[in-house]
């Protein structure tokens, strides 16, 4: 059915244009019911992100330009309050750049570290060990500029099966204060997902 903008009436103009307003809204939450992780068990919204625990590697901090390695869990995720970003991505400057133009969206929103909790985790299944020591220290230099980001090091690539991700490739997870995921993708983000993601995350801050 077509409909003829200047044969509506005013209400039915209303209406419609609430209905094309609506609809990107809506395929959001399509895109977030359809997005599934392939690893313990799929997963669709709502549903909580299984749980990774990293003792190989962990969460990196950096006190009096000392740098240390701790163990980390995902379990944190559960009672954080806040929608989380979270990036699980393989240690390659290529595979790197694939999500920055939604990490340049994001950090145009200036959302603040009471609404979001960002997370990266760089794992090293497709890296050297003997690059383990880089890596490291770039993920603590970006701790020095990026106090409320959390940086991680997944020395075993254990997210890869415990999150079903693929090698070599940068995922997006976007979960809700409860842990609960809300939207997921391995791999770059479109423009159109860009915003339906940064949509979808200003929808469930509180």
């Amino acid at each position: 059915m077509t409909y003829c903008l200047s044969s509506l009436t005013g209400i039915e103009s209303m209406k419609l244009s609430r209905l094309i307003y609506l609809a990107p809204i809506a395929l959001v939450i399509l895109l977030s019911q359809t997005a599934v992780f392939a690893g313990d068990a799929s997963l669709g919204a709502g549903q909580p992100l299984p749980s990774l625990d990293i003792e190989a590697g962990g969460e990196i901090s950096v006190s009096n330009n000392n740098i240390s390695v701790n163990p980390w869990s995902s379990k944190s995720f559960e009672s954080s309050g806040k929608v989380q970003v979270v990036h699980y991505v393989a240690a390659n400057r290529k595979v790197a750049r694939q999500n920055k133009p939604f990490i340049q969206a994001i950090d145009e929103k200036q959302f603040s570290s009471q609404e979001l909790g960002k997370t990266v985790i760089v794992h090293m299944a497709d890296t050297l060990s003997l690059a383990r020591t880089l890596v490291v220290n770039t993920l603590a230099d970006r701790k020095s500029t990026q106090h409320e980001t959390n940086f991680v090091i997944d020395d075993n690539g254990l997210g890869l099966e415990r999150w079903g991700m693929k090698r070599g490739s940068y995922a997006i997870i976007v979960l809700d204060g409860n842990g609960n995921l809300l939207f997921a993708k391995d791999g770059p983000l479109s423009d159109i997902e860009i915003r339906q993601t940064i949509e979808l995350i200003e929808g469930h801050m509180t």
